[in-house]
């Protein structure tokens, strides 16, 4: 492929690997986070490090905790 259409690939990818970064170093300082925090502070930061590190879902979370 070459041309517009592969240009456009090529900078979705490059925005993609972009925001990947992002989210593991989001999930990563979340990490961080849940060494320092205790009780239900604690369990909300453990639960968001989670979600970012995609081994929770959404709808794995109780409805009253979001």
């Amino acid at each position: 492929m070459s041309g517009p259409h592969a240009d456009e690939l090529n900078r979705l990818h490059a925005e993609i690997d972009h925001l990947t970064t992002i989210h593991r170093t989001a999930a990563g300082l979340a990490h961080a986070l849940t060494e320092h925090l205790a009780d239900e502070p604690f369990c909300l930061a453990d639960q968001l490090a989670r979600l970012l590190d995609g081994e929770l879902e959404p709808d794995d979370i109780p409805e009253g905790e979001t």
